[in-house]
């Protein structure tokens, strides 16, 4: 079934456009029996612009970090279009994934983990010039130097290793790495929930910061809906692999339409007594993508489910100026 994306403004250009893509996993069960598909990824649909945000959210296991790796191009997808610089990248020769890879980066959830700690800073930074330029090695070096004063570091860092930095020390590295090669699109998956909550402030603040100067887009994952606030202009909820419900930040934090996205924001902790939500208890856990359910996916745990909602799978269509996939959407919004 195809699906609608959210409409581009008028004259705005699209830096990459993911169409229905899909990403599926044969999953062995025992001798002599045939494998299961573990549909991780099934038909996601969005258009990430200069300078702005599109924010993926949803429970662990709903498919956020199996879509930064087709994104990335790390895996090729099961399904599916991914547009970049007018070439679908989906299905793309090794010639043409290698000239369009430098174009999108990824900034890893785990600081610690994504740097190497054999490798002092310069090393870091200098290698994808080294791997995808014509640069000296004087032209490199100036270059990472000038991206760390960016990021925030100071020039004796230059020569140290990773274990000689705090978390968000590191995270500002990773994030100096990644835009070592001036990409259009940073993949940011969970960026900052490994660092404490005075360091996430600073390292988001320095995301939009970096964005507003140099116009790159960001497809941001995370499960922290205060995060998400703070640092989106568009949120897509994602729910077993599929979008439920995709709008501008504005409209997803005000009036959210989609039952699992009302559950979302509800758990979301508030000190403002205004804008608390009433709390929304979600029985049982996020169905297996080997098994799910019949009909919406979401139907075993939405109160509002009905005997259509077991049998059909809602699309995802226009309602109210955004896009929401439930059967319900005129009665209970």
């Amino acid at each position: 079934m195809t699906q609608n994306t959210m409409s581009n403004p008028a004259g705005t250009s699209i830096l990459l456009e993911a169409k229905n893509l899909a990403k599926h996993y044969p999953v062995a069960q025992g001798w002599l029996k045939p494998k299961a598909i573990a549909r991780a990824l099934d038909g996601v649909s969005f258009v990430l612009t200069p300078g702005k945000t599109l924010a993926v959210v949803g429970e662990s296991g709903c498919g956020k970090s199996t879509l930064a790796r087709q994104i990335t191009m790390i895996e090729e997808p099961t399904a599916g279009e991914l547009w970049m610089d007018g070439i679908n990248i989906a299905h793309a020769d090794r010639n043409t994934l290698k000239r369009v890879r430098p174009l999108v980066q990824m900034v890893f959830q785990n600081p610690y983990a994504s740097l190497n700690p054999r490798k002092k800073v310069s090393a870091m930074l200098e290698e994808p010039l080294a791997i995808n330029t014509l640069l000296s090695g004087p032209e490199r070096a100036e270059k990472a130097k000038a991206m760390m004063a960016k990021v925030g570091l100071r020039p004796e860092h230059y020569s140290r290793f990773p274990h000689m930095f705090s978390g968000g020390q590191r995270q500002r590295i990773a994030i100096a790495r990644a835009l070592m090669l001036d990409p259009k699109v940073i993949v940011a998956d969970e960026p900052v929930s490994a660092l404490d909550v005075s360091i996430q402030a600073q390292v988001l603040n320095l995301l939009m910061d970096l964005q507003d100067n140099s116009g790159v887009a960001y497809l941001f994952i995370s499960h922290n809906l205060s995060v998400v606030e703070h640092i989106a202009d568009e949120v897509l909820v994602m729910y077993l692999g599929k979008c439920v419900e995709q709008a501008s930040k504005e409209e997803i934090f005000s009036r959210p339409l989609h039952p699992y996205t009302r559950a979302l924001l509800a758990s979301t902790p508030r000190i403002d007594p205004a804008q608390r939500q009433q709390k929304m208890m979600l029985p049982g856990e996020l169905p297996s993508p080997l098994a799910p359910p019949p009909g919406c996916a979401f139907n075993n745990r939405c109160p509002h489910a009905n005997e259509r909602c077991r049998q059909d799978v809602p699309a995802l269509r226009q309602f109210e100026g955004r896009l929401a996939a439930c059967h319900r959407l005129e009665e209970i919004s």
